[in-house]
């Protein structure tokens, strides 16, 4: 019985109907093929062999009679060993290639459905861990709530600082959501989206004036260094991705350093640095930090850092949209440099 269940699962499995659907295809064709080779070759043999033995005697003699029918059976019994051997080497050849497709098809059904099982995979732990991040906020929203109506003596400055708290929530859930649309806008095809030249100096002075109000509040500053040429590429994009880099390196750098961003032209593309001197991210979890929700060990910061884990794979999303690569270099204790390698815009 657990025999036949495991037999049932297995051929339910995705990758063993998608095999058994290739080496169908392929026997298909090779057993047409060998029906075909079959048919011709056994056509020239009928040829070659029956019609075209000697003509013994060339009256109707009795005595050459049983000499003729002879012959007659000779060729024919020659005529049926080669074609039951050639149906022989036939069988044997598609038994082969049933074992070779068999094996292939396998292999290649794993690889077909690997992009799709990871896709599938990272879906699933997306809604998980969208939905804990969303119930987060909100359990705290309804515990405040809950305790303030059971509580008959709260005070008003009491239920200002829960409407306050509760507006504190809603912001973060806003910011979660929006984040969520961003990264499922940047998965889908957009027809929109057109690439011209964007000077390397607007985008960084955008995204450094965009996060001066937070950098300024920590006495961090910003130094702009060659920024030269010109990207191919969507410019509220770029600036998203720099505010991006450079919100991180403002979050995660101690007071009274400096931030540098510095640019360097190449034959085809525009190289960005963002490097900060902060606290640094282990190497334990360089190879993560692109993942959604996935935030790296924050222990040695002093700081309580906000953030849902969303602005890393945002980021990475722009710069594959823009066809680019971004890396990243870090040291703790000594800080962490993000590489931007960009299109760049011919002049």
């Amino acid at each position: 019985m657990n025999l036949a269940t495991d037999i049932r699962h297995a051929v339910r499995s995705p990758v063993v109907r998608l095999t058994l659907w290739y080496v169908l295809i392929v026997m298909v064709i090779s057993v047409g093929f060998s029906t075909f080779i079959y048919r011709q070759t056994a056509s020239q043999l009928q040829a070659d062999f029956i019609p075209h033995g000697p003509n013994i005697g060339t009256f109707d003699d009795p005595f050459t009679q049983p000499i003729r029918d002879r012959v007659q059976q000779l060729f024919q019994d020659r005529y049926d060993a080669a074609t039951s051997h050639l149906r022989a080497q036939l069988i044997l050849i598609n038994l082969l290639v049933l074992l070779a497709a068999s094996l292939a098809s396998y292999f290649l059904a794993k690889r077909t459905l690997r992009p799709i099982e990871k896709s599938l995979e990272e879906q699933r732990r997306f809604t998980a861990d969208a939905s804990h991040e969303l119930r987060t906020p909100l359990a705290a929203m309804q515990a405040e709530i809950e305790v303030a109506l059971r509580n008959a003596r709260t005070s008003p400055q009491e239920h200002v600082d829960i409407l306050r708290s509760n507006l504190e929530e809603i912001h973060r859930l806003e910011q979660l959501s929006r984040g969520l649309l961003r990264l499922a806008k940047g998965e889908s095809p957009d027809a929109t989206f057109m690439p011209t030249p964007v000077p390397v100096s607007a985008i960084v002075d955008e995204a450094v004036r965009a996060v001066t109000p937070h950098a300024e509040r920590k006495h961090i500053s910003v130094d702009r260094v060659d920024l030269k040429g010109s990207i191919l590429g969507e410019h509220r994009s770029l600036v998203d991705l720099l505010v991006i880099l450079l919100d991180n390196a403002v979050k995660y750098s101690d007071e009274k350093t400096t931030i540098r961003v510095a640019a360097e032209e190449g034959n085809r593309s525009v190289i960005l640095r963002v490097q900060d001197h902060g606290i640094g991210i282990k190497a334990s979890d360089l190879p993560h930090i692109f993942d959604r929700f996935y935030r790296a060990d924050i222990s040695r910061s002093k700081d309580h850092v906000e953030g849902y884990g969303l602005g890393l794979p945002i980021a990475k999303q722009i710069v594959e949209r823009h066809h680019g690569k971004i890396d990243v270099q870090s040291t703790i204790g000594e800080g962490t440099t993000f590489t931007l390698t960009l299109p760049r815009a011919k002049t």
